[in-house]
């Protein structure tokens, strides 16, 4: 039951008429101290509803009330804790006064300008430099050096061949990238360089869209060798100002639409495309090009033709970087750096093979000292820039989330707006000096990690570049007899960490839909390329992302405990029915959730949605629906008038659509531009759902009372009256429950 003293109303009806209901023992005083407009009356108590609001009243309380005049206007009401929009709107009123500074009113003398910190925030070397304690980072930072170095070398190269190009560009890819990643990146222990996923892309990138029927494995010297190098190095170049393009419109939130099992299907099918590339040097042979399946038809015809001393120098040098792993896993406290084992079983084979001139496929002539800088051919320039444009967004993807997981790891901070100014400059830096894409390698970055710990410091890069540097300018003529089956012995154990079929594995039995992203990711890169198969999975995952907000869950709650869940001390707790079974509704009263904003794509969702909930309502009366909006952030003017229409349906059939968890100030534009307020009413948008459930309480028992007078006669109901009976719930007029009576 609701009052209006003073003019608080937080339901409509009028004074007059809801007197004429009440029966003799209604305690006026009571109710009145329980106005639902926010009155602000000294005896109002906590609780909004109780029994005290049925002693017996005396007459002059009644005649006075009843000559009370509505006032014109609504006194202002300011409380600390506003129970309806209405409430909040008065209670800012008195600031609405303050004049606020225009925007765009600073003057130009007072404009800020470039100071250090933006200046710092630009050149992260500027923070951490100064500041360098060599006591505790020197000596990390030269180990991790030295330590990345050794990987880099024959990783390099390996990943060199992998993205289709003479071995040393792979070097050449790991020296100018990290220097320049130091002085403008923000994860001190990111390894920036050669990665197998990205060198793949760029393979793939550059032969879907140059054809050639030669690659730079079969003639470093030929002229389709050459086009693929220039293709190559105008891939890295064109990503390096798609980078600036992304870092001047705020592009870091692409990282968002790709999911981790989008990834992880993306890595995995990258596996196969890449053991497919290199199985032709497992055995010695050489195969056409083309997509999956014809590269396998051709291995498998170019079997007898196996080169089986390759094939034995692959095994033994697969088994031995196994084993080398297991001895720094197993002997890791003993051993104070790492065995390299990749560098060692280079240098091993290599040495068997020039030792005794076995006739295998070699890397051969290596040219020696650093490439000088030089701008590479624009003739396949219109061809790239599509393949350009998806290598950059996989590489900054792959590259951010490595960063960002070093920086959780070790306590820091990495914006993604600088990282794309980092790997833009890095790109064109590098496309300059003979680099393809560089991209962050988690397993290096991790070993750094884990040698310096929160110590470490982007210096480290200098050191490996250094001896990257010295190998590059004297000791090449040294890897003429490198056998090419290392190579990828190195880089089918690197693969081991890419491929995730366990992820796969798990998701099947945890999420339907992030499994069927996975496979969607994974089947379409191996069968479609890496290019295609990115683009269908970040589509695969906006389509997954429409549907959610197209179609969100929704649920009808019950409050917890039952009618005694709105007295209860741990305060006002709904829950999904079907899921709770100690969620109990209150009879008349319907309670909805949207889970998700109220937008164009799903308001016939929702309007369907609320219409099914009516149509199983088990009950033959409804009395209130309410709404909880705890998930609803934004509306948009569509369903504003979708909100009309089920407010107009409600109000045809006498019942009181209110709305809970209401948050005001992300809509109050919208709202009052669009008139809802005023045709719903501001005092029917509650900003906890107590308050909602007591309107709709009161509400309920307003309509009972009604309902149960017109079964009785005259006669019952003076005799119910004179008995003190409660006047709802215990009559045999009324075989329904009462929810509410323990409440009230």
């Amino acid at each position: 039951m609701v009052s209006q003293a003073g003019g608080m109303s937080g339901v409509h009806e009028s004074t007059e008429n809801l007197l004429k209901l009440l029966p003799a023992n209604f305690n006026e005083k009571a109710a009145n101290s329980h106005t639902w407009g926010g009155s602000a009356s000294k005896d109002r108590t906590p609780t909004s509803l109780s029994a005290d609001m049925f002693d017996p009243p005396t007459s002059s309380k009644l005649t006075k009330r009843n000559q009370t005049k509505e006032p014109k206007f609504r006194e202002p009401v300011h409380r600390e804790n506003p129970r309806t929009q209405r409430d909040l709107k008065e209670a800012f009123t008195q600031n609405s006064k303050r004049e606020t500074p225009r925007r765009g009113s600073m003057s130009w003398a007072a404009r800020p300008t470039c100071d250090l910190k933006t200046l710092k925030k630009f050149l992260p070397i500027l923070t951490w430099l100064p500041n360098y304690d060599r006591s505790k980072s020197l000596r990390v930072d030269i180990i991790a050096g030295l330590v990345i170095a050794f990987m880099v070398i024959p990783q390099g190269m390996a990943y060199g061949m992998l993205a289709g190009m003479p071995v040393e560009y792979g070097l050449y890819s790991s020296m100018v990238p990290p220097l320049i990643y130091s002085i403008f990146g923000g994860a001190a222990h990111l390894s920036l360089g050669t990665n197998a996923p990205i060198s793949i892309l760029v393979a793939d990138s550059v032969t879907a869209a140059i054809p050639t029927d030669t690659d730079c494995s079969d003639d470093p010297n030929s002229e389709d060798c050459q086009r693929i190098l220039d293709a190559t190095l105008l891939i890295c170049l064109l990503s390096g100002f798609f980078y600036m393009a992304f870092m001047i419109m705020r592009f870091s939130i692409i990282t968002s639409f790709v999911p981790d099992p989008v990834l992880s299907g993306f890595t995995t099918g990258v596996s196969m495309i890449i053991i497919t590339s290199n199985t032709k040097h497992v055995f010695g042979v050489t195969t056409k090009r083309g997509m999956i399946w014809e590269v396998w038809q051709s291995i498998i015809e170019e079997l007898p033709n196996t080169n089986w001393t390759a094939f034995t120098i692959f095994l033994l040098s697969f088994i031995s970087l196994f084993a080398i792993k297991e001895i720094n896993r197993k002997y890791k406290s003993k051993i104070p750096v790492p065995i390299p084992e990749q560098l060692v079983v280079l240098v091993v084979c290599t040495a068997i093979v020039a030792v005794f001139d076995l006739d295998v496929p070699k890397v051969k002539e290596i040219p020696s000292g650093l490439r000088a800088p030089a701008l590479m051919s624009f003739h396949d320039v219109n061809l790239l820039i599509q393949p350009a444009l998806v290598c950059s967004i996989v590489t900054y993807i792959l590259t951010f989330n490595v960063a960002k997981a070093l920086g959780e790891t070790n306590g820091y901070e990495v914006d993604g707006d600088q990282e794309f100014v980092a790997n833009s400059i890095a790109a064109i830096c590098g496309s300059l000096t003979g680099s393809y894409l560089p991209s962050g390698s988690f397993s290096r970055s991790a070993l750094v990690g884990e040698i310096t710990g929160k110590d470490g410091t982007p210096l480290h890069n200098v050191f490996s570049v250094f001896v990257v540097a010295l190998v590059v300018m004297f000791l090449t003529p040294l890897l003429y007899h490198m056998p090419k089956a290392i190579m990828a012995s190195i880089i089918f154990v690197a693969l081991k960490n890419m491929i995730k079929i366990a992820t796969a594995r798990k998701l099947y039995y945890v999420s339907k839909q992030e499994w069927t992203l996975w496979m969607i990711s994974f089947v379409s890169t191996t069968l479609l390329g890496v290019t295609y198969g990115i683009l269908i999975s970040i589509v695969a995952s906006l389509g997954l992302l429409v549907k959610f907000q197209a179609r969100p869950a929704t649920r009808v709650m019950g409050l917890l405990g039952g009618e005694g869940g709105l007295t209860s001390k741990y305060g006002t707790v709904c829950l999904d029915i079907k899921e709770f079974a100690a969620a109990k509704e209150l009879y008349g009263i319907k309670i909805f959730k949207f889970e998700a904003d109220l937008h164009f794509a799903n308001k016939d969702w929702f309007d369907q949605k609320i219409r099914k909930m009516d149509e199983r309502c088990q009950w033959d009366r409804l009395y209130a629906v309410i709404i909880d909006c705890s998930a609803i952030n934004t509306i948009d003017l569509t369903c504003v008038k979708l909100l009309e229409r089920i407010h107009r349906r409600y109000q045809e059939k006498n019942v009181k659509l209110l709305f809970a968890n209401w948050k005001a100030q992300s809509m109050q534009k919208v709202f009052e531009g669009s008139g809802l307020y005023e045709t719903i009413g501001e005092d029917n948008f509650f900003l906890k759902m107590r308050g909602a459930l007591e309107v709709g309480l009161a509400r309920a028992r307003k309509r009972q009372y009604e309902e149960e007078s017109r079964c009785m006669d005259e006669e019952d109901f003076e005799a119910m009256n004179q008995r003190g009976d409660d006047w709802i719930g215990s009559s045999e007029h009324n075989p329904r429950p009462n929810p509410i009576d323990s409440v009230l």
